[in-house]
């Protein structure tokens, strides 16, 4: 969008263009869990897309702009402010535009201004042109290098911004301007009622589920609930298996390795006792992180670094979902909030601590890891990195994601969660127990993670290049990286999948971003 040229009366020209103004356009993301509304007083034009809302009224009822009065219109705004699910509403008039975004954290929008032109996507790497290894943000690359990620409105690089959850952008012709909004207020552990017991606490969560759940229309034939086994998906798979019996697609990346096994007969018993659809999996391991024919080595110019790590599989498995003909998808993001204490007030912030690789660049930063962050959040700040990270593939392939841990009233029980209900996710287990599953779904012996794999991917994969490209990384170049310790982990990585096990997270992240800096 030209942002000098003032504002000229805004049409809607279908779905391959969106809404258009001489040579600017605003195309929503097209999918059935969203829909995309439009008004205009003569001098400002309204452009929204949202998550489509249960028994929700609106005075946004067309997709091309409707005429309205200011008083209408006014209306309409504060609609968009109170609106309950994810929303971007877009303001253009006279002096420029506004964009907003309500709550949420499902493909957040990206922006970038350059000589009078905004241009935005919910995909980081449809900005290329505004990318490179010039213009890192040296904030964020020490964050990502010490594994310690904030969320706001800064990105990797300094070109382009992240419409953060609740936050306000303002573009003219001069510049690009984000504003934070107040903190969000969060509410404090509490104590059960006298008569509340173990029972009368897993109803209310269900209730709650349930209630949350009925906030969007679910076409149930086409939704899918992810069941991985963990706590937290295994409890929304369950909730929404029983609203809607024998429809729902239980989907998941099967881990294999040790806790292999257990992971499969934990969601068959889930499944079995249950009632869902037909089930859709893929082994994680027939698609290897970092491998030469993945997405991530093949198709760099298009994937970001903070996209998923198991990049491959879960392409692999939206692949399969849309195959079954599936759109929306249940996910698990969040639930960690049923289980965390929040820090007392005045309890010193935690602050990152640099790994031997890093170079002094990094180790001069780690008292800034908080600077421009945003403040409080609605949704735990985690979730929100974690759905920054995994729903664009989703939605790439046409996949929406719904996160009811997310959702602020599942937010706010979590916090008032007396804090012996948040210990090692109790609710959650007990809940399993109330549906008579059995012991080893309830409290599996064995952990299951991904962490075998990206072991052997570090090993094979990340050594491989990161011996290949020796010191002429960007990062090293621009003093993030120590070349000789470096040097020296990647040999210890690449002696075996174990010796590669400390090391993982940091050689696949500095080999992640290499890759996509070349790209650009």
């Amino acid at each position: 969008m030209n942002v000098r040229t003032g504002s000229g009366p805004w049409v809607w020209r279908g779905e391959e263009e969106g809404w258009g103004c001489g040579a600017d356009r605003v195309r929503p993301l097209d999918h059935p869990a969203l829909e995309a509304r439009a008004i205009t007083d003569g001098t400002h034009t309204l452009l929204v897309v949202r998550e489509r809302a249960v028994g929700r009224p609106s005075l946004l009822r067309s997709i091309s702009p409707a005429r309205v009065d200011e008083a209408v219109y006014g209306r309409a705004l504060k609609e968009c402010q109170d609106w309950p699910l994810q929303s971007i509403w877009i303001e253009v008039g006279p002096d420029g535009l506004r964009l907003t975004t309500g709550l949420g954290g499902v493909c957040p929008l990206y922006l970038a201004h350059d000589a009078g032109r905004l241009t935005g996507s919910w995909q980081l790497m449809d900005l290329r042109a505004h990318l490179g290894a010039n213009w890192l943000e040296e904030r964020e690359v020490m964050r990502l290098l010490t594994g310690f990620p904030r969320y706001g409105h800064d990105t990797l690089f300094t070109t382009v911004k992240r419409l953060s959850e609740r936050s306000t952008a303002y573009a003219d012709a001069e510049s690009l301007r984000l504003v934070y909004p107040s903190a969000a207020e969060h509410a404090q552990p509490s104590q059960l009622a006298d008569h509340i017991g173990e029972s009368e606490l897993v109803a209310a969560f269900e209730a709650l589920t349930d209630h949350v759940f009925a906030k969007r229309p679910v076409a149930a034939g086409q939704t899918a609930a992810q069941l991985s086994g963990g706590m937290d998906s295994t409890n929304l798979a369950i909730s929404l298996a029983l609203a809607h019996p024998g429809v729902i697609t239980p989907c998941a990346m099967l881990i294999g390795g040790e806790a292999g096994p257990q992971q499969e007969a934990r969601r068959r018993a889930v499944i079995e006792r249950t009632g869902f659809a037909a089930d859709v999996t893929v082994r994680a391991a027939d698609h290897p992180v970092l491998s030469p024919g993945g997405l991530r080595r093949s198709r760099a110019q298009e994937i970001s670094p903070l996209d998923e790590p198991h990049l491959e599989a879960a392409d692999a498995l939206a692949q399969a979902l849309r195959a079954r003909g599936v759109h929306t998808v249940a996910a698990g993001f969040g639930g960690d909030e049923i289980a965390r204490t929040r820090r007392a007030s005045g309890e010193p912030p935690r602050t990152p601590v640099a790994p031997s690789w890093c170079g002094e660049r990094v180790c001069d930063l780690l008292s800034e890891v908080d600077n421009g962050i945003s403040p409080a959040t609605v949704a735990p700040e985690t979730a929100l990195i974690a759905l920054e990270v995994a729903t664009p593939l989703m939605a790439r392939r046409g996949l929406w994601t719904v996160a009811p841990f997310t959702d602020a009233d599942m937010v706010r029980f979590g916090h008032r969660l007396p804090v012996e209900w948040k210990k090692d996710k109790r609710l959650l287990h007990r809940r399993l127990a109330a549906r008579a599953l059995p012991e080893d779904v309830v409290n599996p012996p064995l952990r299951e993670n991904f962490g075998h794999l990206m072991n052997t991917a570090v090993h094979r994969h990340a050594t491989e290049l990161l011996r290949g490209w020796g010191k002429d990384l960007h990062l090293t170049e621009q003093g993030y990286l120590d070349p000789a310790m470096l040097a020296e982990t990647i040999e210890r990585a690449a002696v075996s999948p174990e010796d590669a096990a400390p090391y993982r997270t940091g050689l696949y992240l500095i080999t992640a971003v290499e890759l996509a800096l070349r790209a650009l």
